[in-house]
């Protein structure tokens, strides 16, 4: 029986060795997981732990420093301080500095202020260079050596004419719009500013009655069909010579009374610089036209086409038809420039600006005016603009 017995045995023995060793590799395993498991959130509180320790210790010490006897949280907290009072001082200073600087940076311009007008006086003063030459600042370069045929030269005459008609249009509507925009001061010798004007043209009906009297300025036929260049060349120096001549007389009066520039002496430099402005665009349409109908190359077609410039005696002696004494006042300043003894110096005739200015926006609306009319004609082979020599009034 045993000897039955142990076989069986032994074959009972065999499944359950075979179970208990799967069960043992695969009970071990589960326990490993349950104890990492478990360790987890131990890990996790130690770390969450360690820290709020250590932002304990950076905001002040928390617990721990309440319990501690010393005061550990003032050498933590002492550096965050330390900046913000030193922002705070820096910032201070800075402001205190600025404001000293703004103050004294104001007191800087005020001075340059008066430097660079007085400057500019003397240097303006100074000058031989005639205002009403050269509106360009080129020089002559000659004709094209090759012409265009007909049709090409008549589209590009026309063309010349419609950039003409343009910038001019354009420049009379930048007299208008500063019109608008700036108001009449009451006293023309008052300190210049960005919003006020001397002469405010407005009121030219209640002066209507004396415009007799400047029938010597330059007008132009708002009906014509034709624009004769150098003729408009003509007129336009002279608006330059009468603007420069009455700002030299009211520069000399500011000069010696008011230390700045006043508002009259102001707009009257803004109005020749537009007088300028226009002859400029005046000489480039000559030089264009002449480049398009040149008829020969001779020495004596070359001398007519250029463009001729008054001279200062022929201009001063159209400018004392003014009522102000323009060219004894310009004398004098220039004497005054030079820091040699002149005169008392004199406010200019305030008829003699307003009429000016009136005339001269009329005589760049006429300019428009015409050249709308002339555009609507058939070009010629040859313009009478090319060699039109005829004066004005």
């Amino acid at each position: 029986t045993t000897s039955v017995c142990r076989p069986r045995a032994n074959h009972d023995a065999n499944p359950k060795s075979n179970t208990s060793k799967t069960a043992n590799t695969r009970e071990p395993a589960a326990t490993t997981q349950t104890a990492t498991a478990r360790r987890r959130p131990i890990h996790s509180l130690l770390l969450l732990g360690l820290l709020m320790s250590q932002l304990h210790q950076f905001a002040g010490g928390g617990l721990y420093a309440a319990a501690a006897p010393a005061p550990a949280p003032a050498p933590t907290t002492a550096p965050p301080a330390a900046p913000a009072a030193a922002a705070v001082a820096a910032s201070s200073a800075a402001s205190l500095s600025s404001s000293s600087s703004s103050s004294l940076r104001t007191r800087l311009q005020k001075r340059d202020h008066n430097i660079s007008f007085k400057q500019r006086f003397h240097l303006e003063l100074n000058s031989s260079v005639l205002e009403w030459s050269n509106g360009c600042g080129g020089n002559w370069t000659g004709n094209e050596p090759h012409l265009q045929r007909p049709h090409k030269r008549c589209a590009k005459h026309k063309k010349l004419l419609r950039t003409l008609q343009n910038k001019t249009g354009q420049e009379l509507r930048q007299l208008n719009d500063e019109n608008t925009l700036r108001h009449p001061v009451s006293s023309h010798s008052a300190p210049d500013t960005s919003s006020s004007q001397a002469i405010d043209i407005s009121s030219y009906e209640q002066w209507k009655v004396q415009s007799s009297q400047y029938k010597f300025l330059p007008a132009l036929n708002n009906n014509s069909d034709h624009l004769p260049l150098r003729r408009v060349h003509h007129d336009l120096q002279f608006y330059v010579a009468s603007f420069s001549y009455l700002r030299h007389a009211q520069l000399h009066y500011d000069y010696e009374y008011l230390q700045t520039q006043s508002v009259l002496s102001a707009e009257l430099l803004r109005y020749r610089s537009s007088a300028r402005n226009v002859l400029c665009l005046v000489e480039e349409a000559i030089n264009a036209t002449n480049r398009l109908y040149t008829a020969s190359a001779q020495p004596k077609s070359l001398k007519q086409q250029r463009i001729r410039t008054v001279q200062r005696a022929p201009m001063e002696k159209r400018l004392q038809q003014f009522k102000t004494p323009l060219v004894e006042l310009h004398r004098q300043a220039v004497r005054a420039a030079r820091n040699q003894p002149a005169a008392e110096p004199q406010e200019p005739h305030l008829l003699d600006a307003l009429f000016l200015k009136y005339h001269y926006i009329q005589y760049i609306r006429h300019i428009t005016h015409v050249l709308v009319n002339q555009r609507k004609k058939q070009c010629r082979s040859a313009p009478a603009t090319a060699n039109t020599n005829s004066k004005s009034k």
